[in-house]
């Protein structure tokens, strides 16, 4: 699923946390995040961004678009990523 796939899904169902690579075609995950938080319905659902890019500038980016969590893969652990679930929800 692409983010402009992503997004449309989100309108049209119900979700608990959007877990979102940044590196998508169409929308990426700073754009998605950006529409998610400008959306009355979806503003208040947790994002986390899970993603290769591991500059300063880029996290930064996500954490100013509105990401909750910004996890980069190559210091992934499950245990992390389940942590950083449960206290967005």
């Amino acid at each position: 699923m692409d983010g402009a796939e992503a997004f449309a899904t989100l309108r049209e169902s119900e979700f608990d946390l959007v877990v979102s690579d940044v590196d998508m075609p169409r929308l990426n995950g700073f754009e998605l995040t950006a529409k998610i938080r400008a959306n009355k319905k979806l503003a208040d659902l947790p994002v986390i961004l899970v993603t290769a890019l591991e500059s300063r500038q880029d996290r930064e980016r996500g954490i100013d678009v509105g990401a909750n969590a910004y996890i980069v893969k190559s210091s992934f652990e499950q245990s992390n990523l389940l942590d950083v679930v449960r206290r967005s929800l």
